[in-house]
């Protein structure tokens, strides 16, 4: 019996067509298209982070019970708009946190925190042994480094966790370069800790309320790990706690944060000392 093809099964210029005639589903920060009942396509700017993602997804699926779309295929392009497709699962009859979360009772937020911190707890325990003592996205090699934690703008690579301790060093010590020269408040603060950086667990690193979905049957669903990597542990509350920021997100969510997340109040002021500040940026 023969066995019936679908879209999956096209070559890439079906879904390069489809890519450029469907319309982009609404408040998402990336390129991403509906292309059939259930699949859509994310459009990824670097071929090198689309390999991460996947790679991501991946062992998400297969090293714990985190509900994440399934990652059909990649496809690789050369195009001026990026050279990376993913395709996935399109996660149906569901919301954007942000949108759901006003109209969830106590009991329902209470819910999504407890998820979000059984979640959390899964992440870092994730392994992949090539990546484990290199900070950043997972891959054959050291790649750029998205987070919030370094700002807008990706930083990196870095082969090793001394690397990434040296990086903050090094914007300590540009702060204090400031300071010195009266254009920002003494710092009152010592470079972190190398116990900071003793060890590296997988982080999603991009935590916001857009990028986690409710659907109509109460499943958290956690999507886009184009930031994922390994990183401190101390990255997930930070990364979490600046989304909140650069959104503009509800008081009721923030406060929750610190319950999801494992707290990192010292290194969180230690940021604050140094001058960063997404505020205004």
């Amino acid at each position: 019996m023969a066995t019936a093809l679908t879209i999956l099964d096209g070559p890439f210029w079906l879904y390069w067509h489809l890519l450029r005639q469907a319309p982009p589903i609404r408040s998402t920060d990336d390129k991403i298209v509906q292309i059939s009942e259930d699949t859509v396509v994310k459009h990824c700017h670097r071929w090198e982070s689309t390999i991460s993602e996947a790679l991501a997804m991946d062992l998400i699926w297969k090293q714990t019970t985190i509900v994440t779309p399934r990652k059909r295929r990649i496809i690789r392009h050369l195009n001026p708009e990026g050279d990376g497709l993913i395709v996935m699962d399109f996660v149906q009859n569901a919301q954007q946190l942000r949108v759901a979360w006003p109209s969830l009772s106590f009991f329902g937020k209470l819910k999504v925190v407890l998820t979000m911190r059984l979640y959390l707890r899964q992440l870092q325990r994730v392994q992949y042994p090539p990546s484990n003592n290199t900070p950043g996205p997972p891959g054959p090699k050291p790649f750029w480094c998205d987070g919030l934690q370094f700002g807008f703008d990706p930083r990196g690579p870095f082969p090793t966790i001394s690397a990434l301790e040296a990086y903050f060093r090094q914007e300590h010590g540009h702060a204090e370069h400031r300071a010195s020269l009266g254009q920002a408040p003494p710092l009152n603060c010592e470079p972190l800790d190398t116990s900071a950086f003793a060890s590296l667990v997988f982080t999603h690193n991009d935590l916001n309320m857009r990028n986690l979905l409710l659907d109509d049957q109460h499943v958290l669903w956690v999507v886009d790990w184009g930031f994922s990597g390994f990183y401190p542990p101390w990255f997930e509350y930070l990364g979490m706690v600046y989304a909140s920021q650069k959104d503009r997100d509800m008081e009721s969510w923030k406060g929750w944060i610190g319950h999801m997340a494992e707290p990192a109040f010292e290194i969180e002021e230690w940021m604050k000392r140094i001058g960063y500040c997404l505020i205004g940026m």
